[in-house]
Formats: structure tokens, sequence, C-alpha cells
């Protein structure tokens, strides 16, 4: 006789919190995104609710791939237009025709997935109920479920990647890589760059030397190549940037440390999340959750450059890894976003909570 497999409760609970945080998506989504033509990012209390901009370049990017005309250039919008062109084939020609609910669904398929490989990372590191618990924290992933964008899928490549390592089985990055450059090439370099560090000795060593290596090529490509459009392009040092490259070459490699801090300072200036017209900037406000368990984890998040050597030699080797390789790919890119910074939050969680974890037992020898 077949004996009836019990389900963990734990399991139960996470579906539950899982179904709970897709019914908030989904109010996200009827509030702010659906009809879109109605939406007014400046307007009333609750404002910059939806990355409406990059959605609308991304629709003009579809009717180019569906009319035939493709851009061939070294951007990211290609790729990610001809994915949603081939989902929304089938549609009838006045149904969703802005995509909106397309993606909802898409974005919220994509983040189940998230969901299983951030469980499945919890359950090899030992996180427990906890970790997995950390995961509806990340409230930006309520925003980053709306609309056409790569930010999601690019969460699921990184946690790919590192449950793929744990593992012990990397051909699976491998076969992923077609995809990666589809979505957003730099997740391609990204994931070359973590099989390369996951396997080589001396990776300190190695690191310095990848730094060198993607600085100044980012800076050549910022020459000859356009990597990113001049519409997402900002001022400041970003503009500096392209600007000190076009005679140097090294702008990257000269100023991308200070850089990292102008990503945390930007991260944190989501606390900040007042408008100019007496509103409440709702990107920056579904950050801060994300943002004040990472403060209040901060000295275990620090810990994985003061005691680099030591993980590197344990179980969280994969996401001590995946964040090098998220910077040097990362700082490949001249502009300078916080909703950067929120695609790899989730790793720095699942690190300080190990890291935590680690620090308890030992105190308790």
């Amino acid at each position: 006789m077949f004996q009836r497999r019990s389900v963990p409760l734990r399991s139960i609970a996470g579906a539950l919190c899982f179904l709970a945080f897709t019914a908030i998506c989904v109010f996200y989504y009827s509030v702010f995104a659906n009809p879109l033509p109605l939406y007014e990012g400046e307007q009333g209390k609750l404002q910059y609710a939806l990355n409406e901009h990059d959605h609308r370049i991304y629709l003009n990017n579809i009717d180019l791939v569906r009319s035939g005309d493709i851009p061939i250039y070294m951007g990211n919008d290609t790729g990610i237009a001809a994915i949603y062109s081939f989902i929304s084939s089938a549609n009838a020609p006045n149904f969703d025709a802005d995509l909106t609910l397309t993606s909802l669904l898409f974005n919220l398929a994509v983040m189940a997935w998230c969901y299983r490989l951030y469980s499945n990372i919890c359950e090899k590191l030992d996180l427990g109920a906890a970790g997995r618990l950390s995961f509806f924290v990340n409230t930006s992933l309520i925003y980053f479920a709306q609309l056409i964008n790569k930010d999601m899928l690019t969460i699921a490549v990184f946690l790919f990647c590192i449950n793929s390592a744990l593992d012990k089985k990397y051909f699976k990055i491998l076969l992923m890589l077609p995809l990666m450059v589809l979505v957003r090439q730099q997740l391609a370099i990204f994931s070359l760059i973590f099989l390369y560090l996951m396997h080589t000795p001396k990776t300190g060593t190695k690191i310095g030397y990848l730094y060198i290596i993607t600085s100044v090529t980012a800076g050549i490509l910022s020459v000859f190549a356009a990597i990113i459009g001049e519409e997402s392009l900002g001022s400041g040092l970003s503009s500096y940037l392209v600007n000190f490259n076009q005679q140097y070459y090294v702008g990257y490699l000269l100023f991308n440390p200070i850089r990292v801090v102008q990503y945390v300072f930007d991260a944190y200036l989501s606390f900040s999340y007042g408008t100019e017209n007496f509103g409440v900037d709702t990107a920056k406000l579904l950050r801060l959750p994300q943002l004040i368990l990472l403060l209040f984890l901060g000295r275990h998040v620090l810990s994985m450059g003061t005691r680099f050597s030591f993980w590197i030699r344990t179980p969280a080797k994969g996401l001590v890894i995946a964040t090098i390789a998220y910077l040097l790919t990362w700082l490949m890119n001249p502009t300078i976003n916080a909703r950067y910074v929120m695609l790899i939050t989730p790793i720095l969680v699942l690190f300080a909570l190990y890291a935590r974890n680690h620090a308890a037992q030992r105190a308790q020898q």
C-alpha cells in the first residue's frame, strides 16, 4: 500500500505566505497598472508606483520586433521585447494591448520560481523558517511584478546560479547562458565570472585581475558601443565617466570604488521618500523593509569583506562570489540607480542570515 506523505508545516506556511504576497501584487496592479493610460506617476499621495518609462520603451521595441525591424546594437531592450512578443503572439489584437496583465502574470510566475530557489537555498544552508520568510520582506518584488521589466528575471538568475553551485551542478548555468544573453547581457557576464571564481584558486588575486579587465573593457565599450541608451543615462558622475572615457578609457577603473559608495547611498536615500508634489515615492517606500533588515544585519553583511578568506571556505561561498560577480558586472554600467541595488539585496540577506547563525553557533561552543 502507498504511504501518504505528510506535507511539512513550514511548506504550508510558506505557500500561504506566497499566496498572500501574490494577492498583494495583484491588488497593487489593480490600483496602479490597470488601466495604464489613466496612471499619473506624479499625482496623488502615492507617486512613482510604476516604472512606466521603461515599459513604454519595451512596448516600442516589441512593435519593432513584431514588424521585423529589429534594432541591432549592444542594448538590453531587444531580447526582452522578443520574449514578450512571443508570449503575447497568441493574444487577440485588442486583448491586453499594453501588456500590463501579460507582464503581471509572467512576473508572478518568475517570482514563484524565485521563491522556490530561495527556499532551496535556505534549506541547503539550514536557515530555517526565518530564512524562507525573509523572502517576503523584499517588498520591492511588488514593484518588480508590475509592467515589463528585467529585474524579476535578474533576481531569478542570481538565485539559480547560487542554487546550482550548492548542488555542484554548474552545467545548468552554462545551459542557461543563451536565455541570460537574451534577457540581459550583463547576466551572461555575471554567470561567467561566477563560474570562474567558484573554480579558481587564489580567489582574491583573481578578483583583482577581473576588476581591471572589466573596468577597462567597460571604458572602451562606452566609447565604441551603445551599452545603454542616452535616454537612460543620468547626469553627474555617470555623465562624467562617459566623457572621461572618451579620452582615457580608465574612468571605471579609477572611479568604481566611489560608485560603490554611490550605489549604497542612493539605496538608502529611499528613506527620504517624500516628493516635491507633497506625495510619497512609492518605489522608495517599497525598498524600506529590505533596507531596514539589512541595517539590522549590517554587522554580518560587512563580515563578507572583513572575513572574506574564511567565508569562501564555507557553504556561503556561492553567496559571496555572486555578490562579487554582481559588483564587477554592474559597475560596467555607467548609471547609478537604487533599483539595481535591490537586485542583489536578497543575496545579501541570505548571507547575513547564514553569518548570524554561524556566529550564534560559535557563541554556544
